[in-house]
């Protein structure tokens, strides 16, 4: 790699101990770099606005925006090469068989000492081979001492063949929550174990998407006999005024079946149709979860069940607004939208872990990365993501009214852990939630999520005898060449 005069560019300058990794290592993953370029390049490829496959058109901005994400995190925010979080504690991808010898003495994240390192012996410091610092008493220098699994870190291309650094990679891109890492996601619940059954893994995977099945069948049939999904003018938020009175809108949004009763229809509307589209985006994520999980351990082998931790935490965990997005709600982009505002909060402005300023940046960043994918997503899906933004942003603020409510508990001598205190925030997070969550779908109605099918066998209108059960547009009207973009080279998700 030619040299560059890296001091000469201020961000550098700040941050020397950097220096090492950028000038000895061409950038530890050029591809991920460039993957948010070809995403990028896709995005302006397709034309999926009103696309007939919406989940399809909404992975397109929300990978781009991933991607680019990802890529500013591994190659600014990260220090890959020296980060001690950046650490395989389990490597079980597969690819190669455990107890393979990486060339230092490390084998599989369990490192050991060898004849070249330097060692911590009788009191004394020494360096292992990777730049870590360990402690070890009484040893001999003739003895292998084997340490306290510190893991093992980014291989160096002159240790490693570039096999090994292939493996280390894919297993970081795929591991958005850590799991296998040492910067695995706090609250994640325990993956499977080594000495579990695979039987019992496929078993437990299969049921979530039969489950999911069952939901998505369910929320089809609803949607499909429900005039507010699919009737414009009675989608509201506080971003999109409504179109109709509010006579009107409880005249013509609702099915003939629904008494006319104010209360009865309010409880309709805010109860039944919002948790069962809630339930809908939950069998979604568990779903295409599950279709992974079994997917990448049996007839491609290159994870093992330990890396399948389960998605979403213990639903007792969601008794505020805060514990239900951190300990409950999935945490797959959680690391990646935390760390930019870490490293503002942390090392561009320097304050420690427990300031409040410093709370407040990391939330705010987790929250308005999150509208930033949803809203790109939102957009590359129906031309807009004005609403899907604005939702995640506002959660930020719900986050912070929690904080102020939990401060004025303390105050009056409350404990939040209590029953009276779960009670305060339990409520907030309900009517938090409910009443933002009519923003979130807002885009994706826009986007004619209520003309899809959620599955292609529909055993509601097999039982009904509502039209086909076998219902579901072939692959090939969702990819398609497209006359409307790029001169009819572009393909039409």
């Amino acid at each position: 790699m030619a040299d560059f005069p890296l001091l000469s560019v201020t961000p550098f300058a700040q941050f020397p101990a950097r220096l090492e990794i950028l000038s000895t290592k061409t950038p530890f993953l050029l591809h991920e770099a460039l993957t948010p370029l070809f995403l990028l390049f896709l995005t302006l490829l397709c034309y999926p606005h009103n696309s007939s496959h919406w989940g399809l058109a909404f992975c397109v901005g929300a990978g781009a925006y991933f991607g680019s994400l990802q890529a500013f995190n591994l190659l600014v925010v990260k220090d890959v090469g020296r980060d001690k979080d950046i650490r395989w504690t389990s490597d079980d991808t597969g690819i190669q068989n455990n107890g393979f010898d990486h060339g230092n003495g490390t084998t599989n994240g369990e490192a050991h000492i060898t004849k070249g390192e330097e060692r911590k012996l009788n009191g004394r410091t020494h360096q292992t081979g990777n730049g870590s610092t360990n402690d070890i008493a009484n040893g001999s220098p003739k003895d292998i001492t084997k340490l306290d699994n510190p893991g093992l870190g980014y291989p160096t291309l002159a240790t490693y063949p570039l096999r090994q650094r292939a493996r280390f990679t894919f297993s970081l891109l795929c591991a958005s929550r850590g799991v296998g890492f040492k910067f695995q996601v706090r609250r994640v619940r325990p993956p499977p174990s080594p000495s579990d059954s695979h039987i019992s893994f496929l078993v437990t995977h299969f049921s979530y998407i039969f489950l999911a099945y069952i939901i998505l069948d369910t929320f089809g049939y609803a949607i499909a006999h429900d005039p507010f999904f699919y009737t414009p003018g009675c989608w509201k938020t506080p971003f999109h005024p409504p179109a109709l009175s509010q006579e009107q809108w409880t005249a013509i949004c609702f099915p003939a079946s629904v008494p006319q009763d104010p209360t009865i229809r309010w409880l309709y509307h805010n109860i039944t149709r919002k948790y069962l589209s809630l339930f809908a985006v939950y069998a979604i994520l568990c779903q295409l979860f599950s279709i992974a999980a079994v997917l990448f351990t049996t007839p491609i082998p290159i994870t093992s069940p330990s890396s399948w931790a389960p998605l979403f935490g213990p639903i007792s965990e969601a008794t505020s607004l805060r514990g239900f997005w951190t300990s409950y709600w999935h945490s797959i982009f959680k690391k990646g939208f935390s760390y930019p505002g870490e490293w503002v909060a942390y090392q561009v402005l320097g304050l420690e872990r427990g300031n409040v300023w410093a709370q407040v940046i990391v939330v705010f960043s987790a929250f308005w990365n999150s509208a930033g994918l949803h809203g790109i997503g939102a957009w590359t899906l129906n031309g807009t993501g004005l609403a899907a933004t604005g939702y995640f942003v506002i959660q930020s603020v719900g986050v912070l009214i929690e904080m102020v409510i939990i401060k004025l508990l303390k105050i009056l001598g409350v404990d939040e852990k209590g029953t009276l205190g779960k009670a305060v925030t339990f409520t907030w997070m309900m009517v938090w939630g409910l009443w933002s969550c009519e923003i979130f779908f807002y885009d994706f109605l826009a986007a004619g999520v209520a003309g899809t099918e959620p599955v292609a066998w529909s055993a509601w209108r097999w039982w009904t005898g509502e039209g086909e059960a076998y219902r579901w547009g072939p692959p090939g009207k969702w990819l398609r060449w497209d006359e409307n973009s790029l001169g009819g080279w572009g393909v039409r998700v």
